[in-house]
Order: C-alpha cells, then sequence, then structure tokens
C-alpha cells in the first residue's frame, strides 16, 4: 500500500495536541509575545478557524499551555508519588533537574511571569498559582516528615528548587543537582532534627 499524505480534513483530528505541541516549542524558542497566531497555526498545521476553535483567544493558549506543563512536570509526577516517604520525595525533587532534559528556553513559568508582568492579568495569575501550590505542597510534605516549622522548610526548597533550575542549563548539571540535593538535606537534617 502506497504512503498517502493525511488530508486536510485528518489533519483536524488531534488539532489541540498538535497545537499545545507548537505552543510549547515556539514559547520555549521565542517567546510567548513574540510567537504569532499565524506562527502557531503554521507549526500545528491549522487552520486560524481550527486553533479559535480550540482556544478562543492566545491568553486561553497560554493558559493551556502553561497547565500541560504543570501535569507533564517531572517534579509534580515525584511530588506525586507515594511509594516514597515525605523526606525522601523532598530530597529527589533535586533529581528531577537531571532526570529530565532541559528545556530549549526557560523553565515556561518563569518565562511567562516575566512576559505578563501585571499581577492583574489571568496569565501571571495563573503562574502565581501554580507557585502557591508547588510551596504548599512541599510543605505539606515537609509536615508529613514531621519538620518543626514546615512552612519556612517549604518556602526555603522551592527557592532553592527555583535558583537550581535556572542554573541546570547554563552549568554542569551534575554538580548543580548535587550541591543542591546537598543544600536541601541539611535543611531537612535541621528541621527534621
Amino acid at each position: 500500500m502506497a504512503d498517502v499524505a493525511p488530508s486536510d480534513r485528518s489533519l483536524g483530528r488531534g488539532a489541540r495536541t498538535r497545537i499545545l505541541a507548537a505552543a510549547a516549542g515556539l514559547f520555549a524558542r521565542q517567546g510567548i509575545n513574540a510567537t504569532s497566531i499565524n506562527e502557531l497555526r503554521a507549526a500545528a498545521r491549522v487552520s486560524k478557524r481550527t486553533l479559535y476553535q480550540q482556544f478562543a483567544s492566545k491568553d486561553e493558549l497560554v493558559l493551556a499551555h502553561l497547565m500541560q506543563c504543570e501535569r507533564t512536570s517531572a517534579a509534580e509526577a515525584l511530588l506525586a508519588r507515594t511509594d516514597l516517604v515525605p523526606r525522601a520525595r523532598l530530597l529527589e525533587l533535586f533529581t528531577t533537574l537531571a532526570a529530565t532534559p532541559a528545556p530549549p528556553g526557560p523553565d515556561p513559568f518563569v518565562a511567562a511571569a516575566s512576559e505578563f508582568p501585571d499581577p492583574e492579568h489571568p496569565v501571571h495569575r495563573a503562574v502565581v498559582e501554580h507557585d502557591q501550590r508547588f510551596v504548599a505542597h512541599l510543605c505539606d510534605l515537609a509536615r508529613a516528615a514531621g519538620a518543626g516549622n514546615p512552612e519556612q522548610v517549604g518556602r526555603r526548597l522551592a527557592l532553592l528548587y527555583s535558583g537550581a533550575a535556572a542554573r541546570a542549563p547554563l552549568a554542569d548539571a551534575g554538580a548543580v543537582v548535587a550541591d543542591a540535593y546537598a543544600v536541601a538535606a541539611a535543611i531537612l537534617r535541621e528541621a527534621l532534627g
């Protein structure tokens, strides 16, 4: 049977997935605001009509992109594991920085926050909410591990993780991860006694 190029009709299937994949690549390489709807449409191989049927606005697409980033995050997956005790999850969080190939651009949440600095903008609010969920998860794990001041431990680990994530693509990722892991272990030793 000969290979047949997909028809325009068959390209309609999976349009949302293709649009989100195109957005992830383009946003990482050139930024959100610098990426036009026409570039997104062309990269996803969809019509403008199909794009707007899937996402009513570019802001809606950006929000869906960020939700997908959160859902597919190696850090989030590790923190949700129930086969590890809370202390181990908090420490192993830092190994996800080395286990995951570096994206072709900055952290999508940091990039979105810098491109949408208005605290009232829905994208900025989504980034803040993501950060609050991440810190709260770390605080909950610190509490479950028996930390005396779980909020402080969670905030410190979140700060350490963010700094290590920003530094890993710029330096020897293995060394950054080892250093972050060692600092996290010291924070937990102090907090857990």
